[in-house]
């Protein structure tokens, strides 16, 4: 399945602001692509823009979207929400796995 391909440079600065680029690379799974249909409720930050919104289980994407809760180990501090979370609570793995 593919996933958002953004170089780290091309991000926000309110992304990279809150995440590494080390960070990113393993938050690129977590991702949603324009036009798919997000698999939780939450807050959800458009990768192209910056800006957060609200969106409703199943609610199609409108952007490359990244779920906020994935920026809470930004600037290096911690990264264990991408490695220890159960396969698939935030939706498929966009590597297969």
């Amino acid at each position: 399945m593919p996933y958002v391909e953004i170089a780290y440079d091309q991000l926000p600065s309110s992304v990279k602001d809150n995440l590494t680029e080390e960070q990113w690379a393993l938050a690129q799974r977590e991702a949603i692509l324009p036009g798919e249909p997000v698999p939780e409720g939450t807050v959800y930050v458009n990768l192209k823009n910056g800006l957060c919104r609200q969106y409703t289980t199943g609610e199609a994407a409108d952007g490359p979207l990244l779920p906020v809760h994935d920026l809470s180990g930004g600037r290096g501090a911690d990264d264990t929400q991408f490695r220890t979370a159960p396969r698939g609570t935030h939706g498929p793995d966009r590597r297969g796995h």
